[in-house]
């Protein structure tokens, strides 16, 4: 439902002096998944000066800054300068001044200013880090009552939530747990020490502490995740309507996904959460029942993102865009098990999870999740892990061994479990599917099976999007080459997840624009969370031209794929999932696909392949109710889809509308 404030607009030794020698040094490790893979030093000078350097490595990505400050008498930045690298290693430079009054910024896509009234916090626009964090919470504990306006919109405010103590090299250390609130009701957490400098935070996947302090990490998450859960369960309570007993939807459009039809009008029976009776007349409803008229919006399933990593803080992102299933492509494994046996017991509302089992081996470009394996046995043992707690199957990253495939295959589906993911580097997708591959995962995976001498590309590294990116626009899709691909797929059965939308802008970035994927909700969103859907320098940097010819490729693929009746499955793979879902479907339509197919392929279509469809993914009797009102047709625009009156699941009915009123956006 949020970005990250501090971090996702471009998370990352240090290198380059930053203060005088008397300066007071502060150094801290950045955590992967427990691990070291980056560090923060924080040089703290005399009168308000302050400065750092940041980075760290993510598969080869990853934010390289250095930073100077200078803050007033309170604590407020006043001159901020920033060097380096982004996240996708794009021009992070940014600057930041206050005098006589006006603020002024000036970032790599653009810049602006504004006379101040009072006091306002800047929250950078490119590379930010967890100390500019801290630095704008320690300004608000000064403030008087904790609150303060935010540049270029917004404002921000602090609240302390307990102190705890945490043992480390030099002994004991007291850290307060603070969390930081803007538009959203989940707030971003900061862990100062007993000077208010920064102690250290958790990220999911990431985490910053003091150096040589990374054991302190699992107590400061744990108290950061026990606050999340609360919020979460707070507002469950407050968005989840009780729809059990007899409910009946009126004067319904309905959209018969097994069929790719629309019913002019409908009234529908739900029955303590299950689809009862359809008729597709007008049927008054009984004394006693719920009764909704629908007034000729569109009755639907609800639908499915095939492609999802879930964080409790982004839940009602999906409930408020009618996305009711999901399939969880790589997470924290414990925290799925704990999430799903949550919303099984009604603390929490959240789409029905599908969760699958990520494994990589071990080595400098590992995915920052799931289980990481040290060698063959190591992985095989995962897959029983795996298996013993309810995953449906296997997602294999970058940096497997391609001869570990065939053995972690067959032990999947002797499980019942299938295996997928990105094609490991060094195979190529033809050869991962005669392995057991039953998906590939991401269009330029596909793009990678034809490029001369792919197997020599280190794939685990951004490779894996530059190369398909310029010689993609290469590939003919109605070649020998290609059909041999489309043989073999048709062959064993095997799915495409294309994760279209994060691809098609890839491709096509320009810098200082709204990102392709955000181009349909950017606008509704609280304006200070706007900047962070501006793009930067992309991978697609001097290949611009090229990128256009890959784009167009990319829509032939899908559309070929589709028209050989080989499953696509919608997903998004992003940092605003729910929407994102909205603005796949519309592109993959874009791509030549009829609005009709592409709502089967995230309704029935996604139930089929999770082998879920007995009672998901369509309205018919007996099935679940899983349905969403929508105040349009989506069959004639799939662009409707963004306009979602009600949501229901099983017994829980949802108002996106309210959810959108809580977290600060606007209505679509």
């Amino acid at each position: 439902m949020r970005i990250q404030l501090f971090l996702l607009v471009g998370i990352i030794s240090a290198t380059t002096a930053l203060a005088p020698a008397s300066a007071e040094t502060r150094r801290y490790d950045w955590l992967t998944i427990g691990e070291k893979s980056g560090a923060l030093i924080v040089e703290d000078g005399a009168d308000g000066a302050l400065s750092y350097s940041f980075s760290f490595n993510d598969r080869g990505r990853g934010p390289e800054i250095t930073a100077r400050y200078r803050l007033n008498s309170d604590g407020v930045p006043v001159e901020i300068s920033i060097e380096g690298k982004n996240y996708r290693k794009g021009d992070a430079a940014e600057t930041f001044s206050i005098e006589n009054g006006v603020a002024r910024w000036s970032t790599a896509t653009g810049g602006g200013e504004r006379r101040l009234a009072a006091p306002a916090l800047y929250r950078l626009q490119g590379a930010s880090s967890p100390e500019h964090a801290a630095i704008l919470a320690r300004a608000l504990l000064a403030d008087a009552d904790g609150r303060m306006a935010t540049l270029p919109a917004g404002e921000l405010r602090i609240e302390e939530i307990e102190t705890q103590a945490f043992e480390g090299p030099g002994g004991a250390t007291d850290a307060t747990l603070y969390a930081l609130y803007a538009a959203s009701p989940y707030p971003d957490y900061i862990w100062l020490d007993e000077d208010k400098n920064l102690f250290g935070a958790d990220y999911g996947w990431f985490a910053i502490a003091p150096e040589g302090m990374a054991s302190a990490m699992p107590a400061m998450k744990a108290r950061q995740d026990a606050a999340t859960d609360d919020k979460t369960a707070e507002l469950s309570d407050a968005f989840a309507h009780d729809a059990s007993g007899l409910v009946v939807i009126r004067n319904a459009k309905l959209f018969d996904s097994i069929e790719g039809e629309v019913a002019p009008r409908a009234t529908v029976f739900l029955q303590d959460g299950v689809i009862s009776a359809v008729y597709d007349r007008s049927v008054a409803a009984p004394d006693g029942a719920m009764a909704i008229d629908a007034k000729g919006k569109t009755l639907m399933p609800a639908l499915w993102d095939m492609h999802a990593h879930v964080g409790t803080d982004n839940l009602f992102n999906y409930l408020s865009a009618s996305v009711l299933s999901i399939r969880d492509m790589a997470n924290d494994p414990d925290y799925i098990v704990k999430l799903r046996r949550k919303t099984a017991a009604g603390e929490f509302a959240a789409p029905d999870v599908y969760p699958m089992g990520f494994i990589d081996r071990r080595s400098p470009f590992a995915a920052p999740t799931g289980m990481l394996a040290d060698d063959l046995g190591e992985a095989l043992s995962f897959v029983d892990w795996y298996a013993q707690r309810g995953f449906l199957g296997i997602k294999l990253y970058s940096s497997i061994d391609p001869a570990w495939v065939a053995p972690i295959a067959e032990a999947a589906h002797a499980r019942g479990m299938s295996v997928l993911g990105h094609i490991p580097s060094g195979m190529t997708a033809e050869e991962a599917i005669r392995a057991g591959y039953d998906e590939i995962t991401h269009i330029n995976m596909v793009f990678l099976n034809f490029v001369d001498g792919a197997k020599e590309i280190d794939t685990r590294t951004p490779q894996r999007f530059i190369v398909p990116t310029r010689e993609g626009g290469e590939l003919d899709v109605e070649g020998p080459a290609f059909r041999a691909l489309l043989d073999l797929m048709k062959e064993k059965g095997v799915a495409h997840d294309p994760t279209f939308t994060i691809f098609q802008e890839m491709f096509l970035n320009v810098p200082g624009e709204t990102s392709m994927d955000a181009v349909r909700f950017r606008d509704n969103l609280p304006e200070a969370e706007r900047a962070g859907l501006i793009a930067t320098e992309g991978f697609n940097k001097g290949l611009e031209a090229e990128g256009r010819a890959t784009s167009a490729v990319a829509k032939k693929i899908v559309t070929k794929l589709h028209e050989e009746g080989i499953p696509i499955l919608p997903g998004t793979d992003s940092a605003y999932p729910g929407f994102v879902l909205l603005r796949e479907l519309e592109l993959l339509g874009e791509a030549g696909i009829p609005a009709t197919d592409v709502l089967q392929l995230a309704t029935i279509g996604a139930a089929r392949r999770m082998q879920v469809d007995q009672s998901l993914g369509s309205v018919t009797p007996g099935k679940k109710a899983y349905l969403i009102l929508v105040d349009g047709d989506p069959t004639e625009r799939l662009a409707d889809l963004l306009k979602v009156d009600t949501a229901i699941k099983g017994t829980a009915m949802f108002r996106p509308a309210e959810i959108h009123e809580a977290f600060g956006i606007r209505p679509f």
